[in-house]
């Protein structure tokens, strides 16, 4: 029970904290909720293109930093990422509730917490109580900074329908590129090989830089969005 406690928690923490940034037209619960769900199913699709791949990692020869780099950023990162995205393009992006820039945040959060949190539950009872305490303040965080920035230009988006496309996949890249960039950091650390060359000290600080610099940013897109979203919201009021 533990357990599943500390595998939840900060799936729903984050959750509560990124629906109480939405201070201006609150999303209907019930869409979050969907949300929330469409994220846990989103693992379904991930898991199935990183299983007909295959772990590229185990044929690496020469090029091995190269195996590890695709193993990380397409076959792990794209295809979680990926996932995330379609069901917010699906789901939520269509919504006449997602009517302001914040909501693309909030929207791809949610999502985004619902993968987190079944990844949460699978590596907490695999490898236990330590490996759930790291993953509360690192894994998990990471994945709410990553969802924030797709979130981020899925809500530039909405509200620059002649830029949308454009916009849309640079939130997927982004995503992408820190997410591929904090797994490729630790994946390097469990190979020995690589080791020999490359302190597993500088690997965790890779690792740690990637989410350091995706939080920051995450943190600077919410406030951006909230200002976005409240001169929305007095401009709205002023006409009516």
């Amino acid at each position: 029970m533990l357990l599943l406690a500390l595998a939840i928690a900060p799936g729903i923490a984050i959750s509560l904290y990124i629906y109480s940034k939405d201070r201006y037209e609150k999303e209907p619960l019930s869409h979050l909720v969907v949300s929330f769900f469409l994220g846990m199913i989103s693992t379904i699709p991930a898991l199935i293109i990183q299983l007909l791949a295959g772990d590229i990692r185990e044929k690496a020869t020469s090029h091995i930093i190269l195996s590890y780099a695709l193993f990380a950023y397409i076959i792990v990162a794209l295809s979680e990422e990926g996932s995330k995205f379609f069901m917010l393009r699906l789901f939520a992006y269509p919504k006449k509730a997602f009517s302001e820039p914040l909501d693309g945040i909030v929207y791809s959060v949610m999502i985004g917490m619902g993968f987190a949190t079944v990844e949460n539950i699978e590596y907490v009872y695999k490898f236990g109580l330590s490996t759930g305490i790291i993953r509360f303040f690192l894994s998990v965080p990471a994945h709410a900074s990553f969802a924030v920035l797709m979130g981020y230009y899925a809500g530039l988006a909405k509200i620059n329908p002649s830029r949308s496309l454009w916009l849309l996949c640079k939130g997927i890249f982004v995503a992408v590129f820190f997410h591929g960039t904090f797994d490729f950091c630790i994946f390097l650390q469990q190979n020995e090989k690589i080791t020999e060359y490359i302190s597993t000290g500088l690997l965790s600080f890779g690792a740690f830089a990637s989410f350091y610099i995706s939080f920051r940013l995450a943190m600077r897109a919410i406030r951006i969005q909230q200002a976005l979203s409240k001169e929305e919201f007095e401009q709205n009021n002023l006409k009516n």
